[in-house]
């Protein structure tokens, strides 16, 4: 018996904020974020590209830390690594380690888990190595893309 593709995964979202904005984060309260990219780390493990999709939408009910940011942020893409494994904490840890990342705002996305934050500032030379590490990224206007 064969198995379909893997409807789970988890995935990096960038943003681009292109104004400074000071924004309400729920609990976390008023966030100072300054204009740039920012990449969040999240997972889906039976419905990524929902989620995914769910994220780039501006039509939606804020739920996550997240939607806080995306209704002020443009979707840039969605970077991609799909399977059952839960990877979204140790992805973040991965970025949060590159030269270029800054964690942002502690407390963001991570009410489940350990780590400090599950969103960063990135500059353009970190954003071009992070698209070379995953395998595949789900763009915006629908499209997908592999990076292979």
């Amino acid at each position: 018996m064969t198995s379909g593709p893997c409807k789970g995964g988890a995935y990096l979202l960038i943003l681009r904020l292109p104004r400074a904005r000071t924004l309400e984060v729920g609990a976390l309260g008023n966030i100072n974020f300054p204009k740039g990219i920012y990449a969040y780390s999240g997972s889906a493990l039976r419905s990524l590209e929902p989620r995914v999709r769910r994220h780039f939408s501006s039509q939606k009910k804020a739920h996550w830390h997240i939607d806080r940011l995306r209704a002020k942020a443009v979707p840039i893409e969605a970077l991609v690594m799909r399977g059952q494994d839960d990877l979204e904490c140790l992805i973040n840890e991965m970025v949060g380690r590159m030269e270029g990342s800054i964690p942002f705002a502690p407390g963001f996305g991570c009410s489940d888990c350990t780590c400090l934050t599950h969103l960063h500032r990135l500059d353009r030379g970190c954003l071009v190595r992070l698209e070379g590490f995953f395998p595949e990224r789900l763009l915006p206007i629908g499209g997908c893309e592999s990076l292979l």
